[in-house]
């Protein structure tokens, strides 16, 4: 399944990076030594190239000048898949060669100039027989063109409602209100998915945590950063700052759950290419901390707190670990699945506002 991936330019092997930095340190697909041995590796990136982007475009050389971390993970660099001669020949390469490395206990990174090949990475789970959460970090909701307000033929459309489906829950981050139709936002309502405003995220951050602690897969659009700090000639005024943006990735690999990553995209400066390699570096730094938790209503190792509303009552659960919070989604469940949250959650809760996360849930499994 690897076949489809090409060797890295010459110019990253021949160039001597300091031994302590990722370049020197990370297992490379060469011309002459081939694909790396995969034995060992937790984290193997690769993109998706054309002839026009192999090098000028390349995020490599930003990304292998950073100082490895404090990190006990071995990264490998694939290489690169080449554009196919369809769209659909393309998505075919990238599930594939995520797919296999998803059955070896790696996660995969791939780095592609369109965020339609999200749609790749999701199918790519086909033969993990599993559901999927996935998390958008986008300004757009991804179901429409220019012509339509809701696209058969995009990606998001797609992802939602071909069959068999594969998706259990979908949360979009960042979207911004103006550029997407009353329509999509309103479908997402009716559907239970969540979606978050940018001012939303950007006045709470810690939101993002729990959000992306159960999610399989997540998808990180750079158009999503504004673009005074990408540089991108046709990014939005209005969007993520480059801390953000980081601060973000980060969850995502604190996140046990989070098993892809997808990056889109990327810009060409040489500051968007900057950001580009912290994004990925924040990525990895999170899953070297990654600490496993799965509450349960009987593991002392966590506090319960329950709270009595006017027409529900509602268990929180604490991790006297790491102060990570859970809501128990209802007493049927009998905790075999916890909902992610944060202490504001609970705080809200004792005010006696519902949590909006809890609602859509238990809306949802009364449809």
């Amino acid at each position: 399944m690897l076949d489809f991936l090409y060797p890295i330019e010459d110019f990253f092997v021949q160039k001597k990076y300091i031994s302590q930095t990722i370049g020197g340190k990370i297992k490379k697909h060469t011309r002459k030594e081939g694909l790396p041995d995969l034995s060992g590796v937790q984290v193997a990136i690769f993109s998706l190239s054309n002839s026009e982007n192999i090098l000028k475009n390349s995020f490599r050389d930003a990304f292998y000048s950073l100082y490895y971390g404090n990190w006990d993970i071995v990264l490998a660099d694939l290489g690169n898949i080449p554009e196919g001669t369809t769209q659909e020949d393309t998505f075919v390469a990238i599930r594939e060669v995520t797919a296999h490395l998803l059955k070896q206990g790696i996660i995969p990174i791939l780095l592609a100039e369109g965020v339609e090949n999200t749609y790749a990475l999701y199918r790519s789970f086909d033969t993990m027989e599993q559901m999927v959460n996935l998390a958008c970090v986008n300004a757009l909701f991804g179901f429409s063109d220019e012509y339509e307000i809701f696209a058969e033929d995009s990606y998001m459309s797609r992802i939602l409602m071909e069959t068999p489906t594969q998706l259990n829950h979908f949360t979009n981050i960042g979207y911004q209100t103006y550029y997407n139709p009353q329509e999509s936002i309103d479908l997402l309502q009716k559907m239970f998915f969540e979606s978050y405003r940018l001012g939303e995220i950007t006045s709470y951050m810690e939101q993002v945590e729990p959000i992306l602690r159960n999610t399989d897969l997540v998808s990180i659009d750079m158009t999503s950063v504004q673009a005074s700090d990408t540089d991108m000639p046709k990014g939005f005024v209005n969007g993520f700052t480059a801390r953000e943006i980081c601060t973000i990735s980060r969850y995502a690999g604190l996140s046990s759950q989070t098993s892809v990553l997808g990056i889109f995209n990327p810009p060409i400066s040489e500051r968007g290419k900057m950001l580009v390699g912290e994004v990925l570096w924040y990525f990895i730094e999170g899953i070297n901390y990654r600490i496993k938790e799965f509450p349960s209503i009987e593991d002392k190792n966590y506090t319960k707190h329950i709270v009595l509303l006017e027409d529900f009552t509602i268990e929180f659960y604490k991790s006297n670990r790491t102060g990570r919070w859970w809501i128990l989604p209802s007493e049927s469940s009998k905790g075999a699945f916890m909902l992610p949250c944060t202490e504001r959650d609970y705080q809200k809760a004792l005010e006696g506002e519902i949590p909006l996360r809890w609602w859509n849930l238990h809306q949802r499994s009364l449809n």
